[in-house]
């Protein structure tokens, strides 16, 4: 499992880093456009990431702008359900009105801040990222 963290507080990115690293590599980008320039890179070199963690609130380009441009892209190119990237928010934000409008514009999953690692394993798991906790041996 490939994973772009975008967060711009970069002890909450080492964090999650140490939750997600023992299912694949990592990549970082502390904002917006970073992140987009990452995941544009990494689909046309064919080489994609398999999961977005975003942060919302980020310098130079929000992240809902973060998961419009993905969702466009993927738009762009026809991609199927079971091509897309999983995207799941990481925010402080955590009232009805900002997560409804994170799952209008595509993201998969959404976890309000502070996160515990179990959250994140347990929804890596519903998204089919990770196996669940009956296949572990």
């Amino acid at each position: 499992m490939k994973t772009l963290i975008v967060e711009d507080v970069h002890f909450l990115a080492l964090i999650l880093e140490r939750i997600i690293v023992p299912f694949g590599p990592v990549d970082f980008a502390s904002n917006g456009r970073i992140a987009i320039d990452l995941y544009s890179k990494a689909f046309t070199k064919n080489d994609p990431y398999d999961l977005v963690c975003l942060d919302l609130l980020l310098p130079e380009v929000d992240g809902f702008e973060v998961l419009y441009h993905i969702r466009h892209f993927e738009d762009s190119f026809n991609l199927p359900e079971e091509g897309r990237i999983k995207i799941i928010v990481i925010s402080t934000f955590n009232d009805s009105k900002t997560v409804t409008r994170a799952r209008k514009a595509g993201c998969n999953g959404y976890i309000a801040k502070p996160f515990r690692k179990d959250k994140i394993i347990e929804e890596l798991r519903a998204q089919g990222l990770i196996p669940s906790a009956e296949d572990d041996p």
